[in-house]
């Protein structure tokens, strides 16, 4: 199945089509929220998630661990009018009545939470007791440090499923983020072992970095200089590569990473990012931010 062709799908729905990928019969629940929240815009309407790390049924009394979405619909007026996020509160047990999404074919790129779904139909409770939740927010909230001979000491953040720290590159300390899924310790594995391969070469591949984005964004740099408002030194692609400076590196698991670079005001403020995997180099650099 072709994730694009999927996506477009999903978001071409009217409400009352995205509210039949649900169960008919709406269930109690208990459930914990935790991790992140969003909207995304469909069609007529949008879709508002908030992210829980378990859930229990209140009729068998199952506790269910796994990342999953409570989701409600709003209007554009209600979105535009603002504090859509606002209606529930990370660390929380709500207890709801809510009905369970079908579940259904999806392509490779989409997460298993989005087949975890609850579609609210009515907030019972607030603040609600549960000694089962209560067990797994304590687990939650405990520290993951992993400690790497290379890398440091890296902290998990639960709700972005990143390993965080600090290395030396090229003599400055700079931030590290590995992202991973934090369920999976091979993922942990492979992100450290990914980002060590660059550690161990990190002169070539800062200099292949920086090569590349001034080769793919002097001349747009050119272009900026010329709408400032005093006069700025000239931009060759060998000044872009000596100024910009090397901030932060994000490493996935599969080798993919991004490096997150000060611009030094050339693009007034933004950053440059670079963007390539450790198989294959540098694949592309923009402006962002």
């Amino acid at each position: 199945m072709d994730l694009l062709k999927y996506m477009r799908s999903q978001n071409a729905m009217t409400q009352d089509e995205w509210e039949r990928t649900f169960e008919e019969d709406a269930r109690e629940i208990l459930v914990l929220l935790a991790g992140g929240q969003g909207a995304s815009k469909r069609n007529g309407f949008w879709d508002v998630s908030h992210y829980f790390i378990a859930y229990v049924d209140c009729q068998t009394g199952a506790l269910h661990t796994g990342d999953g979405r409570i989701v409600y619909p709003v209007s554009d007026e209600e979105h535009d009018a603002g504090g859509i996020l606002d209606r529930f509160r990370r660390e929380a047990v709500y207890r709801l009545k809510a009905r369970k999404k079908i579940p259904h074919e999806i392509p490779e790129g989409v997460t298993a939470s989005s087949q975890n779904e609850f579609l609210i139909v009515e907030v019972l409770e607030e603040d609600a007791l549960c000694p089962a939740l209560k067990e797994v927010l304590a687990d939650y909230r405990r520290p993951v440090v992993v400690t790497d001979e290379v890398l440091g000491e890296l902290t998990l953040d639960k709700d972005y499923d990143t390993f965080e720290g600090e290395i030396l590159w090229r003599g400055e300390q700079i931030c590290l983020s590995l992202e991973v899924d934090a369920a999976d310790e091979d993922t942990w594995t492979a992100a450290v072992q990914a980002m060590r391969q660059m550690v161990a070469d990190q002169a070539a591949w800062d200099r292949d970095m920086r090569a590349f984005a001034a080769r793919e964004l002097t001349q747009l740099a050119c272009e900026w200089r010329e709408s400032a408002d005093e006069e700025v030194p000239e931009i060759t692609e060998g000044s872009f590569a000596r100024r910009i400076e090397l901030r932060s590196i994000a490493m996935d698991a599969d080798g993919s990473f991004s490096g997150y670079f000060d611009d030094d005001d050339m693009f007034f403020g933004h950053c440059v990012v670079v963007y390539g995997t450790v198989a294959d180099g540098v694949t592309s650099a923009v402006m962002a931010g």
